[in-house]
């Protein structure tokens, strides 16, 4: 009696298998946070924005008087960025949008022309109540850097409560 081999065929389909299983198994390994920065917002409009990974950071850029940014690593590579910027009074969104944000200036606006967005960033005008400078207008902005997250209608989310957030913060307080 001759036995067929049949160990390498059953060998090679099992790490076929496998390879396959573990190129899908990508899963996001950490907490999404609820504030960017120390601004709220809710984990569910950054959900659709971020990537799988391990490990989630962010690291405050505001060394330019007027400018913050909110940077979001995963893994240690940045993958979405939050920010505000003051600009002269009455500044048109669409060149602000060219000059500060993902966003081109074809890109889709909102009726009431708070918000222009795509689906890797988005940049709107914040509401501030009693602004920290009397003689300028507070933009916030959002962009996506890793390939395969952007998403328009999270981004127009985003960009709304953000801008919302950042209206109740200490920069328009």
């Amino acid at each position: 009696m001759q036995r067929t081999p049949l160990v390498a065929p059953v060998v090679g389909a099992l790490l076929l298998g496998l390879g396959a299983t573990a190129c899908s198994t990508q899963e996001r390994n950490y907490e999404i946070p609820s504030a960017l920065c120390g601004t709220a917002i809710s984990p569910d409009l950054l959900e659709p924005l971020l990537p799988p990974g391990d490990k989630i950071s962010t690291t405050l850029s505001d060394r330019v008087e007027g400018m913050k940014r909110c940077l979001v690593s995963v893994d240690g590579k940045q993958v979405l960025a939050v920010g505000t910027e003051w600009w002269k009074e009455g500044a048109s969104l669409r060149r602000a949008a060219l000059v500060i944000a993902n966003v081109e200036s074809d890109d889709k606006e909102t009726e009431d022309g708070r918000y222009l967005y795509s689906a890797s960033g988005a940049i709107g005008k914040v509401t501030c109540p009693k602004p920290r400078k009397t003689d300028g207008e507070l933009l916030a902005t959002a962009r996506v850097n890793e390939p395969g997250t952007s998403d328009e209608a999270a981004m127009k989310k985003l960009i709304a409560a953000y801008a919302e957030a950042v209206g109740k913060s200490d920069e328009c307080t």
